[in-house]
């Protein structure tokens, strides 16, 4: 959320607080302990729904980070709705019969206490999720910097020959499991000196060499992707 859209996100719950206070005490009616009881937890629903829709989009920049904010940002709409909803229904009950105070009271407690354990809850699997996500992305860096060295030598190569093979390799790379792991460390390993090592000989014009070593490096990415295959089953 850019800092434009959290003052217009305050600014909505101002106007609202500001809105059920005036038309609280505009509008004649009985105000008895039940009705005051009601009018404090609308009050306190605008205030905490507001934070809650700040905290929503308070972590991590990002699309990711804000689509995982949005069940914190439904609560605490939700959660506002149904407190304002309820006051009324107080409000409109208690002129027809005496509404004892501990009603709204209770209501108002156990819907704030359900609304913030629900965020604790919903903020945790936001935490989980951005965990899980990180621990992938760093697990792929390895097939990326793959990737990105593969097609960089199909660039720098000048022998139609070992660039047509060094392509197919470049495709292999490109459709091979992304997903890495400590167990396949030594043969990524073994593999990226391989493909640095072509790159050595690219840039020296050893072409008959970098088609060997090519070959070794294909024979790596079969055994990696063989193993990772074999990891999954």
């Amino acid at each position: 959320m850019t800092e434009k859209q959290k003052y217009s996100v305050l600014l909505i719950y101002i106007i609202l607080l500001a809105a059920v206070g005036i038309l609280f005490f505009v509008i004649p009616f009985e105000k008895t302990a039940a009705v005051w009881t009601a009018f404090v937890f609308a009050e306190i629903s605008v205030v905490l729904g507001c934070a809650l829709t700040n905290y929503a989009f308070s972590k991590k920049e990002g699309l990711k980070s804000k689509v995982y904010g949005l069940p914190i940002l439904k609560l605490s709409y939700m959660y506002t709705a149904a407190q304002l909803i309820i006051t009324l229904l107080i409000i409109i009950a208690d002129g027809v019969r005496d509404v004892p105070a501990w009603l709204p009271a209770a209501i108002g407690v156990i819907l704030t206490a359900a609304v913030l354990i629900g965020v604790t809850m919903a903020d945790s699997a936001r935490d989980m999720i951005e965990e899980t996500d990180a621990k992938i992305e760093r697990k792929i860096q390895n097939v990326k910097a793959f990737k990105l060295d593969a097609y960089a030598l199909v660039g720098a190569c000048e022998d139609e020959d070992v660039k047509r093979s060094l392509e197919k390799f470049a495709e292999k790379v490109k459709y091979s499991d992304p997903v890495s792991d400590p167990a396949l460390e030594e043969i990524e390993k073994k593999l990226s000196d391989t493909v640095e090592e072509i790159r050595q000989l690219i840039d020296s014009g050893n072409y008959e060499d970098t088609a060997l070593k090519l070959n070794a490096a294909d024979r790596l990415l079969d055994e990696r992707n063989r193993q990772c295959k074999a990891m999954k089953h």
